[in-house]
């Protein structure tokens, strides 16, 4: 799994994506305590390879921890509450219960230890990742 999200593979990804494609990636636990498995290191690899890199999260209690996404894309991310709103009315028939424009907006704001942390690090997934559920 690792190895679809090694620079590698990624570059090779972006050649093929169509303009104003988004990649989406689920990078798993992204709380304050456990973000550094795994989402510091694939936000990281896609900063690297993206020229425009956000990440989101939500709280899923089943997993008993926040858990992260990043989107990626060599064109802009940036959409503002009205607009993301604008787009779900267009899209969505009827009301949406759980999500709107100003929700996504929040679920899109890192805490400030995470975020401060994926910016410093610079860990990335290689070629050669390893494989952490080898048997």
């Amino acid at each position: 799994m690792y190895l679809l999200r090694a620079k590698h593979h990624l570059k090779l990804s972006s050649i093929s994506s169509y303009e104003g494609g988004w990649y989406i990636c689920d990078t798993g636990p992204a709380g304050i305590f456990s973000h550094t498995e795994v989402f510091s290191s694939n936000y990281n690899t896609l900063r690297q390879v993206f020229k425009y890199v956000a990440t989101y999260t939500a709280h899923i209690p089943s997993y008993a921890d926040i858990w992260g996404w990043v989107m990626a894309s060599d064109f802009s991310l940036e959409l503002n509450v009205e607009e993301i709103y604008l787009r779900m009315r267009q899209r969505i028939k009827g009301e949406n219960r759980y999500m709107d424009g100003k929700t996504f907006s929040s679920a899109s704001t890192l805490s400030k230890v995470v975020h401060n942390s994926g910016s410093c690090k610079v860990h990335t997934w290689p070629w050669q990742a390893r494989l952490i559920n080898q048997a």
